[in-house]
């Protein structure tokens, strides 16, 4: 087995640190998975950290109870505002959480019946803080009919008109009466 050479080494160790370095620092789009609540909603954890939600893209469907458990990891106060069907921040049909000081938790109760894609942000932090809940509909697919399977069509047995017209005079099978 052949050493490697010394710049060849350098960058394989380069390679090595930057990736160690890449997966310690994390990002804005871990993803948590949904767990069941005690009323049957979906819970989503969402982290608020100075100054990113972790994930910043939801997606849930419409007509369905959630609860956002809303984990500040940061220092500063945070909070979540959805924008409404209006898709504009600070009008009355917002929906927004309290503000969370850094270290506690808290919730946002949500039920979304409008489908669509709504954006999210912190309000002290609206320029870094922010991200996207897309609401979407299960589409109606009807559930296919089976096709009626064909019967087949009786055929009728030949009369003694039939008969006498496709092969000649009937045929009579009652003895003569005689003498």
């Amino acid at each position: 087995m052949r050493a490697l050479s010394g710049p060849v080494c350098l960058l394989l160790a380069m390679a090595l640190a930057l990736l160690a370095v890449a997966a310690a620092c994390g990002g804005g789009e871990s993803v948590s998975l949904p767990t069941p609540g005690p009323g049957g909603e979906t819970v989503i954890r969402i982290e608020m950290r100075d100054n990113f939600f972790s994930p910043n893209n939801i997606t849930i469907r419409a007509n369905q109870k959630y609860i956002l458990e809303l984990r500040n990891r940061g220092n500063a106060p945070h909070n979540l505002r959805i924008a409404g069907p209006d898709l504009e921040f600070d009008t009355d049909d917002d929906i927004a959480s309290d503000l969370i000081d850094g270290g506690k938790t808290g919730t946002l109760a949500l039920v979304m019946t409008t489908a669509g894609t709504f954006p999210i942000r912190c309000d002290p932090h609206a320029v870094e803080m922010e991200g996207t809940l897309t609401v979407w509909v299960k589409p109606f697919i009807p559930s296919p009919t089976p096709s009626p399977t064909p019967s087949p069509t009786p055929t009728p047995a030949p009369t003694a008109e039939a008969t006498a017209t496709a092969e000649g005079p009937p045929v009579s099978t009652i003895p003569p009466a005689g003498p």
